[in-house]
């Protein structure tokens, strides 16, 4: 791909970014500031449910607000995947108009609300970690080893993402089936609950289970400043294979996807 061209690609990215992004806080009063204060109430209504009102805890030795940390930790991985899988299913039939009557690669859609869903990620971690300081739990090595796991997960997101845009444009009811979808995903994964509370013979489906990995490794980097080295090279891998075959799928469904939009 010539210079010129990437630069050219790289525009249209940023451009449509940046307009789906305006676009989804276009008319609120508050604006941008939601992307702070959204992630910010939930935490503060996951501390007081969790600490206050239902007064969850781990074990006799650890504090009431951990349990709320470890929920909105989950959520972290699961809230970005959710909004990607649920832009993506219409990504490209919404855009139609752009994809037909432009020279437009048909490709960089996809990408449009993997990338939103990382800013968004980004300042939910913002108030988790303003939350661990608070609490006098953050750990600066935590940080550095969650960014990996984040790569990972932003991996599998293309990967759904270029799946579901192109199925979408055949199967319209993609755009109500994935809700319900990912309620279900969210109770088969330990994101509300821990693993430990699984009975042991449920506990060998979980290990095929990506999400429930991904969130096991978001709370050992954040909350415990480890890093699982294992269960980083697994999903590495498992998240570039499904990436490799969810875009020679787009790339060979959408010839047919132009005549159908």
């Amino acid at each position: 791909m010539r210079q010129a061209e990437l630069k050219r690609h790289w525009t249209l990215i940023y451009q449509l970014f940046r307009r789906d992004l305006t676009e989804r806080y276009q008319g609120s009063v508050l604006g941008f500031a939601w992307l702070l204060l959204q992630p910010l109430f939930m935490l503060g209504l996951y501390t007081v449910v969790f600490s206050e009102v239902l007064q969850v805890r781990f074990n006799a030795h650890a504090s009431n607000s951990h349990f709320a940390f470890y929920v909105f930790t989950g959520l972290l991985a699961f809230n970005a995947l959710s909004d990607v899988l649920t832009r993506s299913s219409h990504v490209l039939t919404e855009r139609r108009d752009l994809l037909l009557n432009t020279e437009l690669a048909s490709w960089l859609l996809p990408i449009i609300p993997v990338l939103v869903s990382v800013v968004l990620e980004l300042f939910s971690l913002s108030v988790l970690l303003l939350g661990l300081s608070f609490n006098q739990s953050f750990q600066a090595l935590g940080l550095l080893f969650y960014l990996p796991f984040l790569l990972v997960r932003v991996l599998f997101s293309l990967a759904a993402a270029y799946s579901l845009a192109v199925l979408g444009v055949f199967l319209r009811d993609l755009r109500q089936l994935v809700p319900a979808l990912l309620t279900v995903l969210l109770f088969v994964s330990p994101i509300l609950y821990p693993l430990e509370l699984i009975p042991e013979h449920l506990r060998p489906l979980y290990h095929w289970n990506p999400l429930a990995h991904l969130v096991e490794a978001y709370r050992l980097a954040l909350l415990q400043a480890t890093f699982d080295i294992e269960r980083f090279l697994a999903l590495a891998l498992a998240s570039s294979a499904c990436l490799a075959a969810a875009y020679l799928l787009f790339q060979s469904l959408m010839p047919r996807a132009r005549y159908v939009l």
